[in-house]
């Protein structure tokens, strides 16, 4: 029988993103019956030990970065450089501690710099292998993406959530350069199981708002504001696992503070148009439904500016800003796109998950 492994996964608390694309990771892990410690913090700690209730939890403190309310994102978090870096060294170092204590053999961070560790096998999973700068600035680019590759090599294996071949759903993030070393394409990481075809509409939207805040309930407050001014009959996903599976009718609008990766499918499959941030995870579950879509990027965040404008340009998604949203309007033209489904290998997935461990 093949060795049984103690893997922590550390997901970054940036939203929710990065902790649900772990879901399909960890299944493949508890399936196979490894002992899979998770470490988070924030909503990606609430999400995944709603999820694994099982698996050992361990509360993992972030860089606690403040995000702006206006467009100026990267520009705070530039200020804010020397507490992340002091949160990266911080995060190398407390590591070092629960590889001891836990007996650790693997350690699998998702956007994590810090976690990469000499004396055990490590794996980094981004699908940001190049950093996009508020309006392109080259310069800016080229450093971003030399000191992520730096910490990219420190691990001995990178996996990108995108496909291989010319089509890359993460467009220039994953595609633009040459691909480190030790990295490899792994395929789409998305717990949706597989669409159920000729599904009856019984919404005309289906929205999930998440991220960062402030702007996640500032994009709450506005689209639950248009929908109830609206004729649409609508179910919202807030993002909010850390409180309770609150079930809100008020006329024609449903709103539930979470609900597990399944429900949101059957929500999705269900409902006209999907609303959601521009966040890839969410990307990568649009892209098993093959729904059409209404795409809303976090003000400033600009990896999210960019996919939206990706996915638009080659019409495949319809997307709008936050400052100019107008629900009647975004639905009009989103009728337009052809949203996009794409295949998944399951097997080849566990495959590279469980030889790469």
């Amino acid at each position: 029988m093949p060795e049984k492994k103690n893997i922590l996964i550390c997901p970054l608390n940036w939203g929710l993103g990065h902790a649900s694309r772990c879901i399909p990771i960890i299944k493949i892990l508890n399936q196979a019956g490894h002992q899979v410690i998770i470490a988070a913090g924030g909503v990606a700690f609430s999400l995944l030990k709603n999820t694994f209730p099982e698996n050992k939890c361990i509360r993992f403190d972030d860089y606690n970065i403040r995000y702006s309310k206006g467009r100026h994102l990267v520009r705070k978090i530039i200020f804010q450089a020397p507490k992340i870096l002091s949160g990266i060294v911080s995060e190398h170092f407390k590591l070092k501690k629960i590889v001891r204590e836990h007996r650790i053999d693997t350690v699998i961070s998702d956007n994590r710099f810090g976690l990469w560790n000499k004396k055990v096998r490590t794996v980094y999973i981004t699908h940001q292998l190049f950093i996009k700068s508020p309006k392109g600035n080259t310069f800016t680019e080229n450093f971003l993406k030399r000191v992520h590759r730096y910490f990219i090599m420190k691990y001995d294996a990178c996996w990108i959530p995108d496909m291989e071949g010319d089509f890359k759903l993460s467009g220039d993030l994953s595609g633009k350069h040459p691909i480190p070393g030790n990295a490899r394409f792994i395929g789409l990481l998305s717990d949706f199981g597989e669409p159920t075809p000729g599904a009856m509409i019984e919404y005309d939207i289906c929205a999930v708002i998440s991220g960062p805040e402030p702007q996640r309930t500032l994009f709450q407050d506005l689209l639950l504001d248009q929908l109830r001014q609206s004729d649409k009959k609508a179910v919202v996903v807030l993002g909010l696992p850390s409180g309770n599976m609150v079930n809100t009718k008020e006329k024609k609008l449903t709103v539930y503070n979470y609900l597990p990766p399944s429900e949101i499918q059957k929500f999705f499959m269900c409902s006209e148009y999907v609303i959601a941030r521009s966040g890839y995870s969410t990307i990568m579950d649009l892209a098993t439904t093959g729904k059409k879509a209404i795409l809303v990027p976090t003000p400033g965040q600009t990896e999210q500016e960019y996919l939206a404008g990706y996915l638009m340009k080659k019409k495949i998604l319809y997307s709008t800003t936050q400052e100019n949203f107008n629900l009647n309007e975004a639905v009009k033209n989103a009728a337009a796109y052809a949203g996009i489904s794409l295949p998944r290998n399951k097997e080849q997935l566990k495959e590279i998950i469980l030889s790469t461990i």
